[in-house]
């Protein structure tokens, strides 16, 4: 089969972080402009804010401009550039504003081309249906421009939210072939979320039954089910992430995929075993800060003594295992004490969820912490010179401390010390509606209350990690590398990247025979059970 002289991949998280498929499209950048010569681009919706960090806007090349011209004057302007991504891949970015006026039109030529019932959607539907359907109309229009005319060319596009472009050009019958990748199913996904039998109804599927197409609409779904019943008995291809989401698709959007393309991971950007060592040493001693700040105003904790677990995705409380984890962690709290261990057990959540600002009172610590390094800081020099004076004296120092220092150092004990006897939060963040968030509950049904006495502390962290956040001030891949330990228990998980990452980092990781990841490897190697 003739390789395709040019693809054009297209995803709503293209320069748009919003879930896994980012770090799928990201990760395997530099091997596509590899395989294909060069002749890669990547088609994103345009996110200013986003943009302004993952984006490089550049010259648009000679032959793009008319058709850049004319779309903007049809309501969708387009940007070029690269995406900061490993391999740097041509992108096009597209802001579809002005064309939301005719969402109603698009939404009724969805209806009676492909029978995607949208008459009740949202702008969760509407937007991303928007923005696809001008991704289809921009690459219909570059098709005819002298660098792509006659060339064989590929659309592959990821989820629903990009679905609408290439079922457009499909009915256009435009000169090009289409992929179409499922991630997961919205409709398998909500069902295995509302504890439904998912897997259960997936057997039926294998018998050759297809789902009733009023389930989708008794879980709210429809618009977006019935787009991916459209995209995966349309496009040229249909192809899912493993088998287990692959039996999921033959029932509920009755087509077989015609191959399985399990996600990789690029392996180029992780450290080295022994640079990984020293980085996780590095890395710890930053995380050991925000611990201090966080637990060492209430009790002491022995740092020396801790062993830390972490579980991370999105907010799916059944689906993501974090109810397992939670429930897991309540009876590691309780067998701990009863049995008198020592050692503390951090158990981190990082699950982003809505947030009003981060914890004011964590924020305190950490600026008092701040001001104690600080006055350790300017000591040091004085101290260094008294203990160099008594060993060339021949001396042992037993006072190496200034009165000024002391009295100082007093003041900061005092008022470091001064919640003692109170407890440190469950979350390091103004949670929205915390009264009624299902993490918060879970831990408190299970005992898990951060009180002296527990050996397992839990810090919920619903934000994204980053360098420039103003509590732990690592990113994912630096956070994690602290722990010993990732877990994650999921029920529903048509791939799973969080243990692909956490294992390549040479931390153990837990996941299930419920995940495509988990099936993928099952008894294949030493240390895999």
């Amino acid at each position: 089969m003739p390789k395709a002289e040019h693809v054009f991949e297209c995803s709503y998280e293209v320069c748009n972080k919003v879930g896994g498929i980012y770090t799928v499209l990201k990760s395997k950048a530099s091997e596509m402009i590899h395989h294909y010569d060069g002749n890669y681009t990547s088609v994103g919706f345009y996110n200013p804010d986003k943009a302004r960090i993952d984006f490089d806007e550049e010259e648009t090349p000679q032959d793009f401009k008319p058709v850049f011209e004319q779309l903007e004057k049809e309501g969708v302007k387009c940007y070029y550039g690269v995406w900061l991504v490993p391999g740097r891949p041509k992108t096009i970015l597209v802001d579809p504003a002005g064309y939301y006026n005719r969402v109603n039109d698009v939404k009724a030529w969805m209806w009676e081309k492909y029978q995607v019932d949208s008459l009740n959607s949202d702008d969760t539907f509407n937007h991303p249906l928007v923005w696809s359907y001008c991704t289809g109309i921009v690459i219909e229009r570059l098709l005819e421009t002298g660098t792509l005319k006659g060339r064989r060319v590929v659309v592959h596009v990821h989820e629903w939210m990009s679905g609408a472009g290439a079922l457009y050009l499909k009915s256009k019958k435009a000169p090009c072939a289409t992929v179409f990748t499922t991630h997961a199913t919205m409709l398998g996904r909500t069902i295995a979320g509302s504890g439904g039998d998912l897997y259960k109804m997936v057997g039926e599927g294998v018998k050759g039954r297809t789902v009733d197409p009023d389930v989708a609409r008794k879980y709210g779904v429809n618009d977006k089910h019935t787009m991916e019943v459209a995209c995966a008995n349309h496009c040229d291809v249909f192809t899912t992430v493993s088998t287990i989401t692959g039996g999921e698709a033959k029932y509920l959007l009755g087509k077989r995929p015609a191959i399985f393309l399990p996600n990789g991971i690029d392996y180029a950007k992780y450290s080295e075993l022994d640079e990984a060592a020293i980085l996780r040493r590095k890395y710890r001693k930053d995380m050991r800060k925000f611990l201090t700040a966080y637990f060492s105003r209430y009790y002491n904790i022995d740092y020396m003594k801790i062993r830390s677990f972490f579980i991370s995705g999105r907010y799916e409380f059944h689906n993501k295992g974090i109810d397992v984890y939670v429930d897991a962690l309540g009876k590691l709290n309780e067998e701990m004490k009863s049995n008198g261990y020592e050692n503390t057990v951090i158990a981190f959540i990082f699950v982003p969820a809505a947030v009003r600002g981060e914890n004011i009172r964590i924020l305190k610590n950490a600026g008092l912490l701040e001001e104690l390094y600080d006055q350790v800081e300017d000591a040091l020099p004085d101290i260094e010179s008294r203990i160099i004076t008594s060993l060339t004296n021949g001396e042992l120092a037993e006072d190496i401390y200034s009165e000024d220092f002391r009295r100082q150092a007093r003041k900061m004990i005092v008022h470091f010390k001064e919640l003692v006897g109170q407890t440190p939060p469950l979350c390091a963040f103004q949670l929205i509606d915390e009264g009624n968030d299902a993490i918060i509950n879970a831990l408190k049904r299970n005992g898990l209350l951060n009180r002296m006495e527990d050996r397992v502390k839990v810090i919920f962290y619903p934000a994204y990690l980053s360098s420039s956040d103003r509590l732990i001030g690592l990113e994912y891949n630096q956070a994690t590398l602290t722990c010993d330990l990732g877990v994650f228990p999921s029920f529903y998980e048509p791939w799973g990247y969080t243990p692909v990452e956490t294992a390549v980092q040479s931390t153990p990781a837990i996941t299930t025979d419920l995940a495509g990841f988990g099936q993928f490897i099952q008894g294949k190697g030493e240390g895999i059970t």
